[in-house]
């Protein structure tokens, strides 16, 4: 037995670097060849969709639907979350990826591989007849390049992230989202294909005579094969018996050796060790380690081979991947992991997020036109209603967050833009319930529909599941709680200000309401509100994170450069805010300072993670940096004209006094003279 495990290390060893160049090369030694699959004739049902989207599944340590799987998998590769066939039918991600799992030579002719520069492509000689600057291509197409490919963004790889220009980051890109789409698309690889048993008399016993088995019949076997190895070490007249069990062996793990890329095996241990789910090739080395084999695992595996064998049976590979299914939610179940997967479905099949964009754009389409009639009170009333619409259903997207997370509502970047937004437009309401002077109204659905907005954004561009496991320094739900909200209600209040600051600017610089002495008066007082209630939260943010640092590190302060930006914040409104109670600053010169103090705050936001050093660097994200300097100009571009206008105004208003001043000064004495005479 010990020879048989031993063995099998040393297969999975020696298979392991030639299997990793199979996946780039067809013709590669450890590669398992296979026939042309069949072709999937008609569309997938529905109830078979629904079955695979609610199917747990582990990736990046967290259980999560399939659904989330494939639809993260897509937005990485394509760019987005629907994909059109050569024959013209458009599929979810669920369906490409079933179709990349079950029926993967019809998904290599999907292009679905996304390239922004089609010099990368021609970088390694890659197809670009008849395609576009930015274009997508299929895994076919790229197939006869791969080794070019891969040889490009190896040299690339060698040259500093930040150094390197866009053609080589896309490159390394591409390389790197063909290498995650070979490893998906040969998770199912163990059940496309037989193993052959060999001429050998002990295994023609162990397996009844049988020609080729399944992958799970050689799990299920692995006490008997235990036995033929010992009887095989006790006999020498039995060693030519060593070299068929060693190449079955062998074959198994070519099988398996890239299954890695998705566990769907939940283990059969208790809930409490939360131990990694399983892959195929787990539940072989399990079996041959001496760990043991689940007889669930077993049903499971014969569950998947039984559904590629009925591919051309949509029926009967339903009742397949429901037996598969309803395994899986068993065990994930028995272990307590299952409980918020049916929640999460519900979460992005609802699309809350979607609908809160859709009422921000209508209240900001039907607030130009209440500004055209202010006196409606029906659009008003509209633009009210859609506005409180879109915050009922941002704000249920950040609870339904939290409970599937179990966290507070802050824990990301991108959870970030949710939250400041929520809290920015509910403020907003709040704000307009009180003074009813439609401005607040118009900062809430321009700062709603910015908001979400920039959420998108960001997940396209991080293209990466917006609920992860937390790095080891943010696995505290009471300083997500305490120090990361309340910052955040900070920063929202903050933009917020800023807005409202905006809204004077341009008010003044267009002659908005100029009759009106009250409109600039009130979009000033609501800018002091909100900047006076930022600022108590920036600061009690800032000192909890202080107290978080010394725990976690050991220091209160480190100039790190997170903490430099918040101490930024702090200081900023502080200064306005003693500038305005000095009279240095008045209502413009309030507008002015505020709104600079927004990108001060974009700064500490997000600017600080673009230098990806510090101990905050976990939150560096790639992309944002065009989006930060476009609100950085368009800011200080707004500001500079409204600074140079209102200069022209106090020199005209200057140049007129100055004329008044001497008829001012002879009226008493032309009176006088008068009266004399």
């Amino acid at each position: 037995m010990k020879r048989l495990i031993s063995v099998l290390c040393v297969l999975l060893a020696l298979c392991w670097a030639p299997a990793a160049a199979a996946q780039h090369d067809h013709n590669a030694p450890g590669h398992v060849p296979h026939e042309a699959g069949p072709m999937r004739a008609a569309p997938w049902p529905k109830d078979l969709i629904e079955l695979a989207e609610g199917l747990p599944v582990q990736d990046g340590g967290r259980v999560k639907p399939f659904h989330t799987f494939a639809g993260f998998s897509m937005l990485r590769l394509s760019g987005k979350r629907s994909l059109t066939t050569p024959a013209g039918d458009r599929l979810t991600p669920t369906e490409w990826m079933l179709d990349l799992l079950f029926f993967p030579d019809q998904a290599h002719t999907y292009e679905v591989f996304r390239v922004d520069d089609i010099a990368a492509v021609r970088e390694f000689g890659g197809p670009t007849d008849g395609k576009q600057k930015r274009d997508r291509w299929s895994f076919n197409e790229l197939a006869p390049h791969m080794t070019q490919l891969f040889e490009r963004a190896q040299s690339y790889l060698a040259i500093d992230e930040k150094q390197r220009d866009t053609v080589q980051t896309q490159v390394v890109m591409l390389a790197h989202n063909v290498d995650e789409y070979v490893r998906v698309s040969r998770k199912t690889s163990f059940a496309q294909v037989k193993l052959p048993v060999g001429a050998s008399a002990g295994l023609s016993q162990v397996f009844g005579g049988r020609e080729q088995i399944h992958f799970s019949e050689l799990i299920a076997k692995v006490d008997d094969l235990r036995k033929l190895q010992e009887e095989i070490d006790r006999d020498p007249a039995r060693s030519g018996e060593q070299e068929p069990l060693n190449s079955l062996l062998q074959r198994a793990v070519d099988l398996v050796e890239s299954s890695e890329a998705l566990a769907m095996f939940p283990p059969i241990t208790d809930a409490t060790a939360k131990p990694a789910w399983l892959t195929p090739s787990d539940v072989l080395m399990g079996a041959f380690s001496g760990e043991g084999r689940a007889e669930e695992h077993l049903s499971m595996l014969g569950d998947l081979e039984r559904a590629m064998e009925a591919r051309g049976d949509m029926p009967a590979m339903t009742l397949a991947l429901a037996s598969f299914s309803g395994r899986a939610k068993q065990l994930a179940d028995r272990r307590g992991e299952y409980e918020k997967v049916p929640l999460e479905l519900v979460y992005y099949k609802s699309k809350l997020l979607d609908y809160s964009h859709y009422a921000f754009v209508l209240g900001f389409l039907l607030v130009a036109f209440l500004w055209l009639k202010p006196s409606s009170k029906l659009l008003y009333r509209a633009t009210a209603l859609s506005a409180v619409t879109a915050v009922a259903c941002i704000t249920a997207t950040i609870v339904l967050r939290c409970v599937i997370r179990e966290r507070p509502p802050v824990s990301t970047l991108y959870e970030t833009l949710l939250f400041v937004t929520a809290v920015g437009t509910l403020s907003g309401l709040i704000m307009e319930w009180i003074n009813k002077k439609k401005l607040a109204l118009s900062a809430v659905v321009v700062l709603g529909t910015l908001g979400i907005f920039l959420a998108n954004r960001y997940e396209a561009l991080d293209k990466r599941d917006t609920m992860p496991e937390l790095v080891a320094v943010l696995d505290t739900n009471f300083w997500l709680a305490t120090h990361v909200t309340a910052i955040t209600i900070g920063y929202s209040a903050g933009m917020l200000a800023a807005l409202l600051a905006n809204v004077y600017l341009i008010s003044k610089l267009f002659g908005i309401k100029k009759d009106d002495p009250t409109h600039l008066k009130s979009l000033s007082r609501m800018t002091y509100g909100a900047l006076a209630f930022g600022l108590i939260f920036s600061v009690v943010g800032t000192i909890l994170g202080g107290i978080w640092a010394n725990e976690s590190w050991g220091r209160f302060w480190g100039w790190d450069p997170k903490e430099n930006g918040a101490l930024l914040i702090c200081l900023s409104q502080i200064a306005i805010l003693h500038l305005r109670m000095g009279g240095y600053l008045r209502d413009f010169g309030i507008a002015m300072a505020t709104a600079f103090g927004g990108t001060v705050i974009a700064f500490s936001w997000f600017g600080v993670n673009l230098l990806g050093v510090g101990l905050h660097s976990y939150g560096f994200t790639s992309g944002i940096h065009t989006a930060l300097w476009s609100y950085y100009i368009g800011q200080w571009g707004l500001m500079a004209i409204c600074g140079v206008r209102h200069m022209i105004e106090n020199a005209r208003k200057e140049a007129l006094e100055a004329q008044a001043r001497p008829k001012e000064q002879f009226a008493p004495a032309r009176a006088a003279g008068g009266r004399a005479g």
